[in-house]
C-alpha cells in the first residue's frame, strides 16, 4: 500500500517523527510526498528508529543531514539509517517516494543470525548516516531497480506481496552494504556523542522556542559550553544554535499564521520574536513575502 500526499510530519518534543505501522500491524509505510503539501517547501530537522530510503520520481530537492547537504534529482534514491536527523528542502516543485522500514524487518529480531549477519553492521552503524545513490553504475542501478520493483509490488499487491516487499528490501540492505563497505570501516563514536547532544538541545529549543533563550541555555541543556554547542550546530545541521533557532521560530508562525486568525503580532510574539518588524525581515528573508502576503497566498 502506498499512502498518498502525506501533509506534514508528527514530532514528539526531542524532534522524533511518530511513523504509523500499516492497519495489520506490518512495520513497514511507504508515502509519496509532494513538496507542494509542506509549509514552505521544507521538512524541519527531525529523526525516526526506522530507516528510510527515498527515490525522487520528479523535480529535485536538497536532503540535509549531519555534515552534508545532498541534492537529489529525478530518478535518483537515498538511504537514511535510523536515528539521523534529518531535513527537506525543496526549490522546486516534486514528488518522491519514502519507504521506511522497522531494523526487524527484513531479518526479525534484534541478535538473530540473520539480523547479526547481513543486517545489523549496516543498521547499527553511525558510519552510514546517509547515502545518495545515483544510476551511474551497475551495482547503484541495481539498487534503484530493487526500490522500484518495491513500489510495483506495493501498488499491485498480490498475493503474498509482504514476504516478496520483505525479501527485497533485504536484498537491497546486502547490496548497499556493499556499496558502502569504505564508510562503514570508519569510526564515528564523534558523531554518536553529537547525535545526542544535538537530540537534547533540539529537545530543549522545541520546548522552549516562545522564550527569551540563546546559546546558553540551549548549551546546557545538553551540559555543554557554548562554544561546544556552537560546534556541534554547525557540525551537524551546518547552522548556529541562534540562526537555528531563528528558523524554527519562524516555521513556527508560517504554521500559526495558516492555522489559526491570530493577528501577526500576536503570531510574532507567540513565536518568541521580540518585535513586529523584525519579524517581518526575518519571514521575509526566509519565504520571500511578508507574512500577511504568505497568509493570502495559502
Amino acid at each position: 500500500m502506498i499512502r498518498y500526499q502525506k501533509q506534514r510530519i508528527i514530532v514528539t518534543n526531542n524532534s522524533e517523527e511518530l511513523l504509523e505501522m500499516e492497519s495489520n500491524g506490518m512495520p513497514f509505510i511507504c508515502n509519496f510526498n509532494e513538496s507542494r503539501y509542506f509549509i514552505g517547501q521544507h521538512i524541519p530537522w527531525h529523526w525516526h528508529d526506522w530507516f528510510e530510503i527515498n527515490y525522487t520520481e520528479r523535480g529535485s530537492y536538497f536532503l540535509q543531514a549531519p555534515d552534508q547537504t545532498l541534492e537529489i534529482h529525478q530518478g535518483e534514491a537515498v538511504f537514511i539509517n535510523g536515528s539521523i536527523l534529518h531535513a527537506y528542502d525543496f526549490p522546486v516543485d516534486g514528488g518522491y517516494y519514502s519507504i521506511s522500514c522497522d531494523a526487524r524487518f527484513p531479518g526479525g529480531e534484534f541478535g538473530s543470525y540473520l539480523d547479526r549477519k547481513y543486517f545489523s553492521p549496516l543498521l547499527r552503524s553511525r558510519s552510514l548516516a546517509v547515502l545518495h545513490i545515483k544510476p551511474d553504475s551497475e551495482r547503484r542501478i541495481r539498487l534503484i531497480s530493487y526500490i522500484l520493483a518495491t513500489l510495483d509490488l506495493l501498488r499491485e499487491e498480490p498475493k503474498g506481496y509482504e514476504l516478496d516487499v520483505r525479501r527485497i528490501i533485504g536484498d537491497f540492505l546486502i547490496l548497499l552494504s556493499e556499496e558502502a563497505a569504505e564508510i562503514l570501516a570508519k569510526d564515528q563514536a564523534g558523531n554518536e556523542r553529537d547525535m545526542e547532544r544535538m537530540k537534547q538541545m533540539l529537545d530543549y529549543v522545541y520546548k522552549n522556542y516562545a522564550d527569551q533563550i540563546g546559546v546558553a541555555e540551549i548549551a546546557e541543556a545538553a551540559g555543554v559550553s557554548t562554544r561546544e554547542c556552537t560546534r556541534c550546530f554547525k557540525r551537524t545541521v551546518d547552522r548556529t544554535p541562534v540562526r537555528f533557532l531563528i528558523e524554527y521560530r519562524t516555521q513556527m508562525a508560517a504554521s500559526l499564521l495558516l492555522g489559526t486568525g491570530q493577528s501577526v503580532s500576536e503570531i510574532a510574539e507567540k513565536c518568541g520574536f521580540m518585535s513586529d518588524s523584525y519579524f517581518s525581515k526575518i519571514f521575509r528573508e526566509i519565504y520571500k513575502c511578508t507574512p500577511r502576503e504568505y497568509r493570502k497566498m495559502q
